[in-house]
């Protein structure tokens, strides 16, 4: 039969403080109202989790040495740029607002529609020409000239549905 061991007691450390547990992502960037990317970012750079407080103390202090580092050249650069894209699409956005009032836009179906409508009377025309063609001819040229012509129909047309797929609104 085997012995038991006596079983140890458990040390406790006395006087010594727990370590302060960090907040969450999400906890953080709800206590000082910006996204949790935002927050994700300030902690790769080494921003304290353990309060919101060191936190703010932190951004405080990290964004004013950020600011104090920019060359004032680049900032304005920056705001320039960022301006101008707002008033491009501004300018893009009421040109099509104009566009949209005057009946200048038309929808995707409807373009479709009305090329397909194009492309069938165009392919029907032109598949009779070799018949009128050789109708006009003397006797012994019209299965030539019939041939022929439609033939050169067949190519063009090929080519132009050709064209056609390439685009993007064909396909969609």
């Amino acid at each position: 039969m085997q012995q038991r061991r006596p079983k140890k007691k458990a040390k406790r450390k006395t006087g010594t403080a727990k370590k302060p547990r960090n907040l969450t992502i999400k906890a953080i960037a709800e206590g000082i109202g910006v996204s949790t990317v935002t927050i994700d970012k300030y902690v790769a750079r080494g921003c304290p989790r353990n309060s919101i407080e060191a936190v703010q103390k932190w951004r405080s202090e990290n964004i004013k040495a950020v600011a104090e580092d920019a060359d004032v050249s680049e900032i304005g650069i920056e705001l320039k740029r960022a301006e101008m894209a707002e008033r491009w699409e501004n300018a893009r956005t009421r040109q099509l607002k104009n566009d949209e009032r005057e009946n200048l836009l038309i929808k995707k179906a409807e373009a479709r529609m009305d090329v397909a409508i194009a492309m069938s009377r165009l392919t029907n025309r032109l598949m009779s020409l070799g018949v009128k063609c050789a109708n006009i001819c003397p006797s012994e040229i019209k299965a030539v000239v019939k041939e022929s012509v439609e033939e050169t129909v067949r190519i063009a047309l090929k080519e132009i549905n050709d064209d056609l797929k390439g685009k993007k609104w064909a396909s969609s």
